[in-house]
């Protein structure tokens, strides 16, 4: 049994790295649960999740650029809708994380945050969070 909740994300960039961190934790806050697990999935295919450090600024920097260089440009795919390397993207990243919950908190290490990374921006992103508690 668990609680399901749905957040919506406004992207700004074609490719954009945004911290949600602080809205999953409060809805976690808000359900007041104690103890237990938070799935954040994001039902997009040109998009993706990734818990990575919060710290270096550098690191949405590095990550975008690493995006560019991995996947490629749409000039060089098939896709009908020229926004392959989108999907590559959010293939290669994944579109969901499961986290633990502790004391309220969600129980990520120091240096981590919950990143939502567009990448066929700008879109209005919607993020659904299921709480499952001990």
């Amino acid at each position: 049994m668990g609680a399901m909740y749905t957040m919506y994300i406004q992207t700004e960039g074609h490719i954009q790295m945004l911290d949600i961190t602080k809205e999953v934790q409060r809805l976690v806050t808000e359900s007041g649960m104690a103890s237990g697990i938070c799935v954040v999935f994001l039902p997009h295919t040109t998009a993706g999740l990734l818990i990575t450090e919060n710290r270096d600024p550098y690191v949405a920097v590095d990550f975008t650029n690493a995006v560019r260089k991995l996947c490629g440009e749409e000039k060089d795919y098939h896709n009908l809708e020229g926004n392959f390397p989108a999907h590559l993207s959010a293939g290669l990243l994944g579109v969901s994380q499961t986290i633990p919950v502790e004391d309220g908190k969600l129980a990520l290490g120091t240096w981590q945050s919950i990143y939502l990374m567009e990448f066929d921006g700008s879109r209005k992103r919607k993020v659904r969070l299921k709480l499952m508690e001990d």
